[in-house]
């Protein structure tokens, strides 16, 4: 097995994939989503119903850059407490901001609970049996999960076999998803069928392919293992994901999607290093955070209000990158540092002297 290469800076493209993967989720929850769930009062125009594939976009490349940063320092504790920064506050913050503005001004008449509220602060309402009280929050529940069965598969020593753990992983989500959806449809709920729906949760099974791609993809540019091992795990990991997402994605799309985080990876795309990419890299956690309840709120009260629905869309969208620009560097950003420089950098100093 070859030695890993020197561990890596911040690859920007991947960066600035992700502000693309943020600009097609906004678009998406403005005109797709809120045309479908509320409605304009006359047509949009245009539509933008590609929101999924944003999501896979961001999981493959958290399989990737977690990857990375996970295995160049090797320090499973202070990858975790760094991810805790980096989604904690401002994911908490958002809550309650959308506790403010939902008890205000609600658009579908429910009422959420105090139990409710509470559990969307674990980061994890779902697996408590709630919904998230912002339909978007979903994938940090599931981003957390990954921290921590990365962490867990780096620890018990099963990272140092690549293409078989994630071989495993890969093919039990073959065998325990259609299993379950099976179950589902003739609507078994015994025991064993709610057990393997926990497992199923649990270890992320409906998206851990993704996560393998992005893995996988890291072992190749840091030349662990042999490449045609970690590609057919990467060809298996994405066949496997087509196979039990009943549609939902085309695999012409998910191979685009592969090829650019692929080329992106490798430096191959010089116009993702443009400002503008970077500076939406930046903001895209607090864009996600914030654009859609408040941001279908305001459309909703604009579009009442007789404004035309693209002007309602232009403008709410212009106020969506305002405020996550406002919140990113008077908010997270100096939260973050502070975090980081209080609770983790002395962390990683101790550390690296120990491994000295």
């Amino acid at each position: 097995m070859a030695e890993p290469l020197a561990p890596q800076r911040r690859i920007v493209e991947l960066d600035a994939l992700r502000a693309l993967a943020a600009i097609n989720l906004v678009l998406f929850h403005f005109t797709h989503v809120y045309a479908v769930k509320f409605g304009y009062t006359t047509s949009l125009g245009f539509e933008w119903p590609y929101g999924a594939y944003g999501v896979e976009m961001f999981f493959i490349l958290s399989g990737f850059v977690n990857a990375m940063s996970l295995l160049r320092r090797k320090q499973p504790g202070n990858f975790l407490l760094a991810r805790l920064i980096r989604i904690g506050p401002i994911f908490w913050i958002a809550i309650f901001a959308n506790m403010w503005f939902m008890s205000m001004a609600p658009l579908d008449g429910e009422t959420v609970s105090t139990a409710q509220w509470l559990a969307n602060l674990t980061l994890m309402p779902r697996i408590l049996g709630y919904d998230c009280v912002d339909p978007v929050m979903w994938t940090l529940q599931i981003e957390m999960l990954f921290y921590l069965i990365l962490t867990g598969l780096f620890v018990s020593g099963a990272l140092k076999r690549p293409a078989v753990t994630w071989g495993v992983l890969v093919l039990t989500s073959l065998f325990i998803c259609p299993l379950h959806d099976g179950w589902q449809t003739a609507g078994q709920s015994g025991f064993l069928a709610q057990s393997v729906g926990v497992l199923r949760r649990v270890l992320l099974l409906d998206f851990i392919p993704l996560f393998a791609i992005g893995f996988l993809l890291y072992m190749i540019k840091i030349g662990q293992g042999p490449k045609w091992r970690n590609l057919v795990g990467m060809l298996a990991a994405a066949t496997v994901f087509h196979m039990i997402d009943h549609g939902k994605h085309n695999p012409l799309a998910t191979a685009l999607i592969i090829g650019l985080v692929t080329l992106s990876a490798y430096g191959k795309v010089p116009m993702l290093r443009m400002r503008f990419f970077v500076f939406i890299s930046t903001i895209s956690y607090a864009l996600y955070l914030f654009h859609n309840n408040l941001g279908c709120v305001l459309i909703h009260r604009f579009d009442g209000a007789g404004v035309p629905p693209v002007a309602a869309f232009a403008i709410v969208l212009v106020f969506a990158f305002a405020l996550a620009t406002l919140v990113t560097t008077r908010v997270e950003q100096p939260i973050s540092r502070f975090l980081r420089s209080r609770y983790l950098d002395a962390r990683v100093a101790k550390a690296k002297q120990a491994v000295a």
